[in-house]
């Protein structure tokens, strides 16, 4: 197929093949079909955010943190109002600090005008947001797939894909209004727009230009201003890719375009180094210390109410591989959450030992997202047996980048429910490249068992999203005591 010569990437690396047939077939219809998809999919986010009710300002728990913080930070101020942040305060020098990246507070500048902003609870209306970017961006990766990769006889692929896309996963298990869920959600976002991103450089005839790296440091910038795990993962995954397209541009067969193509580069390390640089700023503010995100020994709620958190940080730090089994069992295998003989939850020693919380409600991967594992495989598979998959390199440098933050969720000291977002972005990645790779050739099975994937999912994401919303924060064996796991959530049900 012809390649174009302006990218980044020359011609060789190449792109995935598109037929001429499915060249030739109109995609508009899918793109429009999917934008309306994407409205109805934000009115029912819309009804589960708010429980039916439709109120999107109804006050909750901390609910005002983040426009103190704004109120604050327009005064060049970095602390916040302690009734506003509660016990979730951080206390220095005579003032009282949040740990929150500032993103969700500078999201609320476009509420400022608003008379009793001050008061008003913004979190549903945020976390709302947040998720139709998160859900827009997928859709739009699915489409910008297909497009390139589908057959026209595999149309039935990208509706079951952008169905389940919409309907399930990370889009409807987390829609619980809080100010951790709001964080993490905007993460998520950020994530999907940088996945998006990559997915394009990968599969689309330019490559890695540097406009398109560009908009990605933007993204990644954007996440580290809101929860820095995630953004540890694209800032190493964007940094890979750099490298690569930099290394690329020095070779002999660029040497009439090396000094400008490195130059474009240079804007996309100048907007990571900004990001980061303001990041900083931020928390020397706050802590005193550039590289320190939030300094748990000046934590209101582990002074007042977990004492024990404290000293488990100093024993064991806030990372530690030993918690990997535990994590892997906790993410993937819940049996945690079953009793032993002594009435105690599985490994509960070893968890109030090492872990300062492991929460409600028990989950894994393989049930909520049969089709985002199944697809997600089928791309590993693909690009470990394809050595002549074009720009496969990209996508393996952008996986060593998005393991970071799975790996420090396994190993963290807490492990709660809506931390598995971290893990969406990878498994999102690879789901794409198998996704791509199943669009190609006709295979009625395949689409037989998405089929049946897509609607298995959604029907978990949405059971598990009810559990969620009724599990209460704090560690499972606290809240369970020695009730059962489906004794207790009967008792939570009218």
């Amino acid at each position: 197929m012809p390649r174009s010569r302006q990218g980044a990437v020359s011609a060789s690396e190449g792109a995935v093949p598109v037929s001429d047939k499915a060249r030739r077939t109109p995609h508009h219809g899918v793109a429009a079909a999917a934008a309306l998809w994407c409205f109805v999919a934000a009115c029912w986010y819309f009804f589960l955010l708010t429980r039916g009710t439709g109120q999107l300002t109804a006050p909750g728990s901390y609910g005002l943190t983040f426009n103190s913080m704004l109120l604050h930070l327009l005064q060049g101020r970095f602390d916040v109002d302690p009734d506003a942040v509660g016990a979730e305060g951080y206390l220095g020098d005579g003032a009282v600090y949040a740990y929150f990246g500032i993103f969700p507070a500078l999201f609320r500048c476009i509420f400022l005008p608003l008379r009793n902003f001050a008061t008003t609870d913004f979190t549903t209306v945020s976390c709302l947001t947040a998720v139709c970017v998160m859900a827009v961006s997928k859709a739009m990766t699915a489409v910008v797939v297909w497009r390139r990769a589908g057959s026209p006889e595999r149309s039935r692929l990208v509706w079951l894909m952008l169905v389940a896309i919409l309907a399930s996963g990370p889009q409807i298990q987390f829609l619980r209004p809080s100010i951790y869920q709001e964080t993490i959600t905007w993460a998520g976002a950020f994530a999907a727009v940088f996945v998006f991103l990559v997915v394009r450089g990968w599969i689309e005839d330019k490559g890695f230009t540097p406009g398109l790296l560009a908009l990605a440091a933007v993204a990644a910038g954007f996440c580290l201003l809101t929860r820095v795990s995630t953004a540890l993962g694209l800032y190493l995954a964007l940094g890979l890719i750099w490298l690569r397209v930099a290394w690329l541009a020095t070779r002999p067969s660029m040497a009439d375009r090396r000094v400008p193509r490195l130059l474009g580069l240079m804007l996309s390390a100048l907007i990571l180094v900004g990001f980061a640089v303001a990041t900083g700023f931020v928390n020397f503010e706050r802590w005193g210390n550039p590289l320190v995100f939030a300094d748990l020994s000046h934590s209101i709620m582990a002074m007042r109410y977990y004492p024990d958190r404290l000293l488990r940080v100093q024993e064991y730090g806030e990372f530690n591989p030993a918690r990997l089994a535990y994590g892997l069992g906790y993410y993937f295998l819940p049996v945690w959450v079953l009793h032993d003989g002594s009435g105690q939850l599985l490994w509960s020693g070893f968890a109030q030992r090492m872990i300062d919380s492991a929460e409600l409600p028990p989950s894994s991967f393989f049930i909520t997202d049969p089709l985002l594992i199944g697809l997600a495989g089928y791309g590993i598979v693909g690009l470990v047996r394809d050595r002549s998959e074009p720009r496969r390199e990209f996508i393996a440098l952008a996986g060593v980048g998005l393991v970071v933050p799975i790996f420090l969720m396994l190993t963290a000291i807490s492990m709660t429910f809506r931390y598995r977002m971290e893990f969406y972005p990878l498994f999102e990645l690879l789901a794409f490249v198998g996704f791509a790779r199943l669009a190609a050739p006709p295979n009625r099975r395949a689409t037989t068992a998405v089929a049946v994937a897509t609607f298995a999912g959604i029907l978990s994401a949405h059971a598990v999203w009810m559990l969620y919303m009724l599990s209460p924060f704090g560690p499972a064996w606290r809240v369970l005591g020695q009730t059962g796991v489906v004794a207790f959530y009967r008792s939570l049900l009218p």
